[in-house]
Protein backbone atom coordinates (compact mmCIF):
# COMPACT_ATOMS: atom_id res chain seq x y z
CA UNK A 1 0.00 0.00 0.00
CA UNK A 2 1.39 3.29 -0.89
CA UNK A 3 0.96 6.57 0.79
CA UNK A 4 2.43 9.96 0.49
CA UNK A 5 3.37 12.84 2.64
CA UNK A 6 4.86 12.76 5.76
CA UNK A 7 3.65 11.81 9.38
CA UNK A 8 0.74 14.28 10.77
CA UNK A 9 2.11 16.68 12.96
CA UNK A 10 0.76 17.19 16.67
CA UNK A 11 0.41 20.62 16.83
CA UNK A 12 -1.36 22.73 19.62
CA UNK A 13 -3.16 25.19 18.37
CA UNK A 14 -3.61 27.08 21.57
CA UNK A 15 -0.12 27.97 22.30
CA UNK A 16 0.19 29.36 18.13
CA UNK A 17 0.64 33.91 18.60
CA UNK A 18 -2.58 34.13 16.63
CA UNK A 19 -3.38 38.15 16.02
CA UNK A 20 -6.94 39.35 16.23
CA UNK A 21 -8.46 40.54 12.78
CA UNK A 22 -11.50 42.43 11.35
CA UNK A 23 -12.59 42.34 8.03
CA UNK A 24 -13.45 45.37 5.88
CA UNK A 25 -15.90 43.54 4.09
CA UNK A 26 -17.99 41.73 5.84
CA UNK A 27 -17.53 42.86 9.16
CA UNK A 28 -16.39 39.79 10.91
CA UNK A 29 -13.68 39.31 13.99
CA UNK A 30 -11.48 36.35 13.92
CA UNK A 31 -8.16 35.05 14.90
CA UNK A 32 -5.87 34.94 12.23
CA UNK A 33 -1.87 32.77 11.67
CA UNK A 34 0.25 34.18 9.06
CA UNK A 35 1.48 36.55 6.03
CA UNK A 36 -1.55 36.41 3.88
CA UNK A 37 -4.87 36.39 6.46
CA UNK A 38 -8.38 35.92 4.53
CA UNK A 39 -11.21 36.42 6.40
CA UNK A 40 -12.76 32.78 7.62
CA UNK A 41 -16.56 34.31 6.63
CA UNK A 42 -16.04 35.89 3.10
CA UNK A 43 -12.32 34.44 1.98
CA UNK A 44 -11.64 38.21 1.58
CA UNK A 45 -7.56 39.18 2.38
CA UNK A 46 -9.42 43.05 3.27
CA UNK A 47 -8.55 42.83 6.57
CA UNK A 48 -6.94 45.18 9.33
CA UNK A 49 -5.70 44.15 12.70
CA UNK A 50 -8.12 44.90 15.47
CA UNK A 51 -7.18 46.66 18.31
Amino acid sequence: MCSSGGPMADIDLKKLKTKKYHCKDCGNSFKGLGKKVVCPSCQSDNVELAE
